[in-house]
C-alpha cells in the first residue's frame, strides 16, 4: 500500500444538513478557513539569504500552532529580530480529520507534494529557487515533511523536475516532537494513536486506522534514511507530560521516539514544555525559544556555503550527463 493510502479512510462522513439532504450543495470551507491554507509569509526579511518554513501537525493551524497564550507568534514577533536576513513562511494544510472540508480526502503524500509545489511556485516567482531552506516541523507535521523530501529527492528529469529543488536547497530541519519511531516497548502504530488522541476525540476512527496502517507508513518513511544525512537535523523532544482527559497527563512523544540515533549532523534538544506548548514561546527569555533560535542562527550562518556547493555539484552532474 503506497504512502498516499495512509489516512485515506480517516475522514468522517460530512454531517448532512437540510440543504444537502434536499439536493443542495455540500458544506464548503469558510473564507477564513481557506485563508489559512498554503504558504503565508510571516516576515519578508531584510536582504534575505535563507527561507525558514514552519509546518504544523495534525489538526494544527499555520498561525495558532505557533502562538503562545499572550498572542506572541514567535516566528513573526521574535525570530525576525534575531535572524533579520531570513524570509519566514508558515505553511497551512487541511489536517483536520473530522471537518466537513472537501480537502479531507487528501492523503499525507498529497499534502507532502502540495508543500513541495507551493514552495517551488513561491520561490520561482522571485527567482530564489536555490536559496537555502530550513524547516521547523511540529508533531505529525514532521512526517509530512519527511514525505515531501522523499518526493523531492526522487524527482528526475521530465517529471516535475522543479520539485527537486526543495531537497537540494534544504540545509536544516528542526523536528519538534515528531514521532519518528516506536520506542520503550511501544510500537509505532500505538504511538501514533497516542499522538492523534490529544487532537481528536478518543472514539474517532482515525485512532483505529493509525494503528492498523502505520506499518505501511513505517515502510515508506524508511526511504528517508538514505537522504537524512544530507540535512543538519535537530530532534527536539518534550520534557513535561501533556494534560489529557480526566485530569491526567502523559508524555505524548517520548525521547525514544522523538530522537533517531545514528544520523550524522543530528542531535537531541530538550524543550522544557509539553507536546503542545513546545512550539509556543511567550518571549525571547523563554528557555525553549533561546535554544531553538540559537540553533537556527547557527544553521543560517552555514547554510549558504553548503547549499551553494550542492547546487554547483548538481550542475556539474547535469553537464556530465548532457542534460
Amino acid at each position: 500500500m503506497p504512502l498516499k493510502g495512509f489516512l485515506s479512510r480517516f475522514k468522517r462522513q460530512p454531517v448532512q444538513t437540510s440543504a444537502v439532504s434536499s439536493g443542495g450543495s455540500p458544506p464548503v470551507q469558510s473564507l477564513s478557513e481557506t485563508k489559512c491554507l498554503g504558504l503565508t509569509i510571516l516576515e519578508e526579511g531584510t536582504s534575505p539569504i535563507v527561507d525558514i518554513v514552519a509546518v504544523h501537525g495534525l489538526n494544527g493551524h499555520r498561525e495558532k500552532t505557533w502562538t503562545a497564550s499572550n498572542n506572541i507568534l514567535w516566528l513573526r514577533d521574535l525570530l525576525p529580530k534575531d535572524i533579520p536576513n531570513a524570509r519566514i513562511f508558515s505553511w497551512g494544510y487541511d489536517a483536520n480529520t473530522h471537518s466537513t472540508s472537501r480537502l479531507d480526502n487528501q492523503y499525507i503524500y498529497d499534502h507532502a507534494r502540495s508543500l513541495v509545489s507551493d514552495l517551488c511556485r513561491k520561490r520561482a516567482l522571485n527567482k530564489t529557487q536555490e536559496r537555502p531552506i530550513i524547516f521547523v516541523a511540529h508533531s505529525l507535521g514532521g512526517i509530512v515533511l519527511k514525505s515531501a523530501l522523499i518526493h523531492s529527492d526522487a524527482v528526475r528529469k521530465h517529471a516535475l523536475e522543479e520539485h527537486r529543488s526543495i531537497a537540494l536547497s534544504t540545509y536544516g530541519i528542526f523536528f519538534m516532537g515528531t514521532p519518528h519511531q516506536g520506542g520503550s516497548g511501544v510500537a509505532l502504530g500505538e504511538l501514533l494513536v497516542k499522538v492523534a488522541s490529544i487532537f481528536v476525540k478518543a472514539d474517532d476512527k482515525i485512532l483505529q486506522h493509525l494503528k492498523r496502517d502505520s506499518e505501511y507508513l513505517y515502510t515508506q518513511l524508511g526511504q528517508y534514511a538514505p537522504i537524512s544525512n544530507n540535512f543538519v537535523t535537530k530532534f527536539a523532544y518534550e520534557v513535561y507530560p501533556t494534560p489529557i482527559a480526566f485530569g491526567q497527563a502523559e508524555m505524548v512523544v517520548p525521547i525514544a521516539s522523538a530522537v533517531v540515533p545514528g544520523i550524522a549532523n543530528a542531535e537531541p534538544v530538550a524543550i522544557s514544555a509539553n507536546h503542545l506548548d513546545m512550539v509556543k514561546f511567550i518571549s525571547k527569555a523563554d528557555g525553549g525559544y533561546e535554544k531553538v533560535s540559537e540553533y537556527l542562527i547557527l544553521m543560517v550562518e552555514k547554510a549558504c556555503g553548503t547549499i551553494s556547493a550542492r547546487w554547483e555539484t548538481e550542475e556539474r552532474v547535469k553537464k556530465g550527463m548532457n542534460i
